[in-house]
């Protein structure tokens, strides 16, 4: 996940200025924050606010940009209409969020009504049973939330969880230094080092970039999740570790030539965002919501983003669902259940979808919303992310 300097401006008793954050490939903390911090405003607070039952979403989107802003703007019309309750984001930034998550929970002192996961930290809340079935919120909705992607967070019929965002990996890349070198998007690993290694004019211009630093272990072994899929490799088949063999062997030999060739080293995902919006970075696999940090760093580079499917014989990639949830340890839940149902709405989770720049549906109901459909036909970036056959989480 991508990350930039950006002032996130709160209403609580902490204020968080000058946060570097990224989104998953190039997602950070905006510092470090000690306990709870409210990282977005209360958007359509009312003098009868005292009247309303607050609820709390913990997420680590309140400090990302471009994500914030989305968040803020649908929460707003949330709040404008909704007589009874009011909602705000509250959380940490990416680099802190599963532990303190994962602490607050077992401490029984996170008690947010509502939370956002991560594909890995879902996992573990859900088999730990922290998360409640949305039933009543889905049917009320009367949206189908996609089996495929939600499998994960379903048991006897019944959804622990919808996605807020469902992210692929492609090859995203900057076609003006493409056009400039005369090179084309690669379609195979060797071509992928070639084309890194003739884009690479260092300090001033890198032709690949995949986070490296273990100050940020999160957002590496995300992205590394992904990178067995270049010879369609698997890290493990069922409790059998499979990190030896030739597959994931030769993917890693492939990841190690480009760090020596091509990535800048040692720098965090701030940098490299920063890198990336001036044009000095020329591609990498990212998440495809690492294009909202982008265009929010800098609007100009945006028009240049282009991306292919992963370059290799099958095109698979990862796919990284993330889900909010009811908390087990919330104290309003019927409050909670009525927000997820105006949220669950097609016509809501398309609003939210379009201003955060994804465009993945949790539900069929929501392709089916006539300005979503007019809205994919603008994003020209995208092909890449569609064209691959992905697989849910990790490989």
């Amino acid at each position: 996940m991508l990350m930039s300097k950006k002032e996130n401006k709160t209403v609580d008793a902490l204020e968080i200025t000058n946060a570097t954050v990224g989104r998953r490939g190039f997602i950070k903390g905006a510092g470090a924050v000690a306990g709870t911090v409210a990282v977005g405003s209360v958007a359509g607070a009312t003098t009868a606010k005292a009247a309303k039952t607050q609820l709390n979403i913990t997420t680590w989107m309140g400090v990302e940009p471009g994500r914030k802003e989305a968040w803020e703007s649908v929460l707003g019309k949330f709040n404008a209409q909704s007589t009874t309750s009011e909602v705000k984001l509250t959380g940490w930034p990416f680099a802190q969020y599963v532990n303190q998550v994962l602490t607050g929970l077992e401490a029984g002192t996170l008690t947010d009504d509502l939370i956002m996961s991560t594909p890995d930290l879902a996992v573990r809340l859900f088999k730990s049973g922290y998360f409640l079935p949305l039933t009543d919120a889905v049917k009320a909705a009367g949206v189908t939330p996609n089996p495929k992607i939600h499998a994960y967070v379903t048991k006897d019929g019944a959804c622990y969880g919808v996605s807020i965002v469902t992210v692929n990996f492609g090859l995203l890349y900057n076609s003006e230094l493409f056009s400039k070198a005369k090179i084309k998007p690669p379609t195979t690993p060797e071509e992928l080092l070639a084309a890194a290694k003739k884009l690479t004019k260092k300090p001033n211009q890198y032709g690949f970039w995949h986070p490296n630093t273990m100050a940020e272990q999160g957002d590496f072994w995300f992205n590394m999740q992904n990178w067995v899929n270049m010879y369609d490799g698997v890290w493990a088949v069922g409790k059998t570790p499979k990190a030896n063999s030739p597959q994931v062997v030769k993917a890693m030999q492939l990841w190690l030539d480009l760090y020596n060739a091509a990535i800048p080293k040692g720098i965090n995902n701030a940098a490299a965002v920063q890198l990336a919006a001036n044009g000095r970075i020329a591609q990498g696999f990212w998440v495809s919501a690492a294009v909202n940090v982008l265009k929010s760093t800098n609007e100009a580079v945006y028009a240049k983003l282009r991306s292919v499917a992963l370059p290799h014989a099958s095109h698979k990639a990862a796919s990284r669902v993330h889900p909010i949830s009811l908390n087990k340890l919330g104290k309003n839940k019927a409050a909670a259940t009525e927000f997820l149902t105006w949220l669950f709405k097609p016509e809501n989770m398309a609003d939210l979808t379009m201003q955060c720049l994804d465009f993945i549906p949790p539900f069929p109901e929501m392709a089916n919303v006539p300005a979503f459909k007019a809205y994919l036909k603008t994003l020209p970036w995208i092909d890449g992310f569609l064209t691959p056959p992905s697989v849910p989480i990790t490989p």
